[in-house]
């Protein structure tokens, strides 16, 4: 019976990990490799990899994967963030006050920047990349 509830809530594990990793913020400063991206492929890759023998058991594996899934939460969260706030004079030191608002802003200008190239570079259709010839 155990084995059947086990099987039951791995589609259920399956689709909170789904909704965890879809509410992780896209990183715009790395669109093309981001840890969504990662977060999505890694999780579909396990859930989709067959059991081994011996100590790899189905119980197991989904007892890990809700230890995981509760440490993602936590971090979608911000759990660690409220728990552990970042005093002022951390994020304004004394030698160099401006140095993470100059930074954040720099961060900003490049971002949008990039943002603003890439809509207008207009890459290969669809068709010409499926087509295109090995040189």
């Amino acid at each position: 019976m155990a084995s059947a509830t086990a099987q039951h809530s791995v589609p259920s594990l399956y689709r909170s990990f789904l909704r965890v990793i879809n509410k992780w913020p896209a990183d715009p400063i790395r669109p093309t490799r981001n840890m969504k991206t990662a977060l999505r492929s890694q999780v579909t890759e396990t859930f989709r990899s067959p059991l081994a023998t011996g100590q790899d058991t189905l119980a197991s594996r989904i007892k890990d994967a809700q230890v995981q899934l509760e440490a993602l939460q936590k971090i979608t969260h911000n759990e660690f963030k409220q728990k552990y706030p970042l005093s002022p004079k951390l994020l304004t030191p004394a030698s160099n006050p401006n140095y993470y608002s100059k930074l954040v802003d720099m961060l900003e200008k490049e971002t949008a920047k990039k943002n603003i190239e890439a809509i207008g570079k207009k890459g290969p259709t669809f068709f010409q990349k499926l087509f295109r010839t090995a040189k």
